[in-house]
């Protein structure tokens, strides 16, 4: 596809997106002028967003989605699915362009302006996206925003941000173990893009095999959500810089530390899942643990045998 064509293809998509395609700007079918409240206001084969507060066309698998929006999933606390982004490279159909995947919408859009985006999110100028504001844990008497944890993190929340087991949004933080603190690393902040590790489970069971004795094996699995912008790839050999923080601070590569089939690839590279093995000369019960991404967070954790 030569130049003139791949722009007028991204001028095309970014048309369609400003005038309401794929039900990122449709007029609600329901709710009065204040919009939708619930999937009854709506016609045949169409949901009420959410975040939207508009009638929108549903899905009931991903062969009903396009390429740039190919997931279907439940969005925040919707009862229906709908066409779900992935990345900004996908919406502008694999070029460079105008287009992000909304993190508050999960939709296709033009880039955000002061005063386009849904309440509770705010415009990031440099990304162009909309973010969520930071959750005040309830003291704002209920204006918190409601996600689903068991979607695609961070669901609604925006980069940087996280759906907690209760269902609203929450900012990530750096973790404070000495891990994490000691080392010299970039800050992590709301403006950060990296990966982003919003969870790591402690496996009850070491990978003992993995480790070559007396070294002892302490075994963790990460989760983690892709760079603004981009896609976990299919193996574990393709992982942006990830590291093991040791408790001075130093640090090394998290590749070798972990089997091939370690690592899975979730929600088609939206999100990943790595099972890591440290391997410890100490003969301790309890190994402290930091791991973090290149311009991610930090993320703190005891492991035990």
């Amino acid at each position: 596809m030569n130049q003139m064509h791949r722009g007028m293809l991204v001028a095309a998509m970014t048309a369609a997106f400003a005038m309401g395609c794929g039900g990122g700007g449709e007029t609600p079918d329901g709710g009065g002028t204040g919009g939708c409240t619930s999937d009854s206001q709506c016609s045949t084969g169409k949901g009420c967003h959410p975040v939207l507060k508009e009638c929108v066309e549903t899905c009931t698998g991903n062969e009903d989605c396009p390429a740039s929006a190919k997931t279907c999933a439940v969005v925040a606390s919707s009862s229906s699915r709908f066409c779900t982004c992935e990345s900004d490279l996908l919406c502008n159909g694999g070029l460079t362009g105008n287009l992000v995947c909304n993190d508050a919408t999960k939709q296709c859009t033009a880039k955000c302006t002061s005063t386009s985006c849904p309440s509770g999110f705010s415009c990031n100028a440099t990304s162009g996206n909309c973010v969520a504001s930071a959750s005040d844990a309830g003291t704002d008497a209920g204006t918190d925003i409601v996600c689903n944890s068991t979607n695609t993190q961070p669901d609604v929340c925006g980069h940087t941000n996280a759906c907690t087991a209760a269902n609203i949004c929450e900012p990530v933080v750096d973790g404070t173990c000495s891990n994490i603190a000691s080392a010299t690393r970039a800050p992590f902040t709301s403006a950060s893009t990296g990966p982003v590790i919003f969870n790591v489970i402690d496996e009850a069971t070491n990978d003992d095999a993995f480790c070559t004795a007396p070294a002892v094996a302490f075994t963790a699995t990460i989760y983690a959500y892709a760079a603004q912008g981009s896609m976990f790839g299919d193996t574990g050999a393709g992982l942006p810089a990830g590291k093991y923080f040791r408790v001075n601070g130093t640090s090394e590569s998290i590749q070798g530390k972990f089997r091939p089939s370690g690592y899975t690839k979730l929600d088609n590279g939206a999100m990943m899942s790595l099972k890591v093995t440290l391997c410890s000369d100490q003969a301790a019960s309890t190994l402290q643990a930091g791991f973090g991404f290149d311009n991610g967070n930090g993320y703190c954790i005891t492991i035990n045998r």
